[in-house]
């Protein structure tokens, strides 16, 4: 599983050094949002930033997407200290034409779904060690959203996203990943900067 990773890692790292195509476009994408789906994070608020690149004739981009919700499974109180991070390395199929900065005219809504795999980390911190929790997952998330561009290098974007750990059932000499029991949907919405 760290192999894994390692491997998965510095695959994300060399797509983002490796110098893009001159029809490529950068962004970064900072967003608000909230988390669902899973009875502990109860809509409670989330911070995320994604940052990828996104052809202008293709719709096939990448990017890379990280996500931090503190208090995700409460308030400090009886949870101390808890969140939830990901770091998701993930492929974009976007729609939209060939007119323009990400194939859009001024004012046009570019249509995307997006997914991948990467990291989950969660974490509760209490003075009960035996409710204490750390774990490093390997995760998936798929997601679908919308980019609306106001000028040549803003715009608005929305998402919807489903995150769901993956856990290895090893027996004897064989792996098998499978769903894990740890799961939740994001809404969120930011700006774009494109460069």
């Amino acid at each position: 599983m760290r192999t894994f990773l390692l491997v998965l890692a510095c695959l994300v790292v060399s797509i983002f050094l490796a110098a893009p195509s001159a029809h490529a476009q950068g962004y970064i994408a900072p967003s608000l949002g909230v988390a669902f789906g899973n009875p502990s994070a109860q809509g409670r608020a989330n911070f995320g930033l994604d940052l990828g690149f996104l052809s202008r004739f293709e719709p096939l981009g990448f990017e890379l997407d990280a996500m931090y919700a503190p208090s995700f499974f409460g308030n400090e109180g009886p949870y101390g200290e808890n969140g939830v991070t990901t770091i998701m390395g993930n492929i974009v199929v976007a729609g939209g034409g060939s007119r323009g900065r990400f194939g859009a005219r001024r004012g046009a809504l570019r249509p995307y779904v997006s997914g991948g795999v990467g990291v989950m980390h969660e974490v509760v911190t209490t003075p009960v060690i035996a409710n204490r929790i750390s774990n490093n997952d390997l995760g998936l998330n798929l997601g679908a959203g919308v980019m609306a561009f106001t000028g040549r290098a803003v715009g608005v974007r929305g998402d919807l996203h489903y995150y769901r750990d993956l856990k290895d059932t090893q027996s004897g000499n064989t792996t098998n990943i499978d769903f894990g029991a740890f799961h939740f949907w994001r809404a969120s919405v930011g700006i774009i900067l494109a460069f």
